[in-house]
């Protein structure tokens, strides 16, 4: 093998040339790119980030699908068990009161007690009764229905007026809301047929982004500090508070009282 440099004057670059025997050039051997390769790298890595990530997402939606549905498989059997509980352990020892009452009522000695304990005994079998309704049917009922119908049911013979057509036709808030909305028209009524004595009753239904629920009557009210606590009030607030709303509670004494929930 024969070698010549060739070398151009000063103000040129060097060329290396390398001649075979027969004095054919070889050209320098190409190396392959690598920056094409570190260019392509990360490319394929986000592609693989993205689709991972969208995979968890429908993973997620999915587990909070079952996670709803179970909930409310769970709420259905609860309502029907305190339903079963209401009818059996209740209604039944109620019945055979009121049965036992109506007998004594036919004493003339006894007559005058025994009509009182037959009308309380009537009143409570048919609250019992709307109430075990209410739980084996709120699920089908759309919420005005299920709201008027607890608000009407409480309120026995006391004159009730209602108003659903604050609420769009459609909707329809979750079971818990539902649930809440139906236990606070009822608690509600029911205390101002106990202990206020009205003679007239509104209930108010409202949906504007968020629930309104209002029960005022013109009973005779309170206005003792403190006053406002038990009567079935201190659970209307825990589950109020348990949906992220809030219960207020006005009164005067003479002038009413109104019992107000609002619900997300």
């Amino acid at each position: 093998m024969i070698e010549r440099d060739a070398k151009k004057r000063k103000g040129s670059g060097a060329v290396s040339v390398e001649l075979g025997s027969r004095g054919a050039k070889r050209p320098p051997a190409r190396k392959t790119p690598r920056r094409s390769i570190a260019r392509r790298a990360p490319w394929t890595v986000r592609t693989g980030e993205s689709s991972s990530q969208a995979t968890l997402e429908r993973l997620r939606g999915r587990s909070a699908a079952r996670a709803d549905d179970a909930t409310e498989h769970l709420l259905a059997q609860e309502r029907r068990r305190t339903a079963a509980d209401v009818h059996d352990l209740i209604m039944q020892d109620l019945s055979l009161a009121l049965a036992t009452a109506r007998m004594l009522a036919d004493d003339p000695a006894q007559g005058v007690h025994a009509s009182i304990v037959v009308a309380a005994c009537e009143r409570a079998l048919a609250g019992a009764r709307s109430t075990v309704d209410a739980l084996l049917s709120d699920e089908a009922r759309p919420v005005v229905d299920a709201v008027a119908a607890a608000a009407r049911a409480a309120a026995r013979l006391a004159p009730l007026s209602f108003a659903g057509e604050g609420v769009p036709a459609g909707v329809q808030p979750d079971q818990p809301t539902l649930d809440a909305l139906v236990h606070v028209a009822r608690e509600a009524v029911t205390n101002a047929v106990k202990h206020a004595a009205p003679s007239a009753i509104e209930v108010v239904l409202e949906y504007n982004e968020r629930w309104r629920l209002l029960v005022r009557d013109d009973g005779r009210g309170f206005d003792a500090p403190g006053s406002d606590r038990g009567f079935g009030l201190d659970s209307m607030r825990a589950q109020a508070h348990a949906l992220g709303g809030i219960l207020r509670v006005s009164s005067v004494a003479g002038s009413g009282t109104s019992v107000e929930v609002i619900l997300p």
